[in-house]
């Protein structure tokens, strides 16, 4: 196993941070070398010039976090993007996991993920930078995240509770 390939792999995927600790306990390995292959993989992409970079912060915790993150050379390519997805329309796949979250969060990603049959992380984020979901911590799963719809999408909805959607009681109450 190439371990920097699978941890920058893995960190590519999350989208989120990770920490050390559960970096090494994903790919069994000791939390030292994970820490080494993360602080010679951030140097790399630093030396070669990469749109992607590596930052880390320690939480109060004192435990380590990481997160894939593209150039600052590049702020203002990713301001444009980020703009058009914002006000462009939503796709089937966007409206789709709104929906699941309006009629049953809170719910973690890996549920999500389930009902749909692929990976929410890019839809997710896309709902989160327009505001139309919220997350929290998810405090009996450890570095998980719950989703909710947020008050702006009721607002927009003209509603002031996820209970007055069309056939709320029908659609939330299935598969829980």
């Amino acid at each position: 196993m190439d371990i920097k390939l699978t941890i920058e792999s893995l960190l590519f995927a999350a989208g989120e941070p990770l920490s050390v600790e559960r970096l090494s306990k994903i790919i069994n390995v000791k939390e030292e070398k994970v820490k080494e292959t993360l602080n010679l993989l951030k140097e790399e992409l630093q030396n070669q010039n990469s749109g992607i970079r590596l930052i880390n912060k320690k939480s109060a915790n004192r435990n380590e976090e990481w997160l894939m993150v593209t150039a600052p050379e590049s702020t203002s390519f990713i301001q444009k993007l980020k703009k058009e997805i914002i006000e462009g329309e939503l796709s089937p796949a966007s409206q789709e996991t709104l929906a699941i979250i309006a009629y049953r969060g809170p719910i973690t990603r890996a549920k999500i993920n389930e009902i749909r049959g692929v990976d929410s992380s890019y839809i997710l984020h896309q709902l989160l930078l327009r505001g139309l979901i919220e997350r929290s911590i998810h405090t009996e799963k450890y570095k998980a995240y719950l989703y909710n719809a947020s008050f702006e999408f009721l607002q927009h909805l003209g509603i002031s509770n996820v209970q007055q959607l069309s056939q709320y009681e029908e659609f939330s109450k299935k598969n829980k």
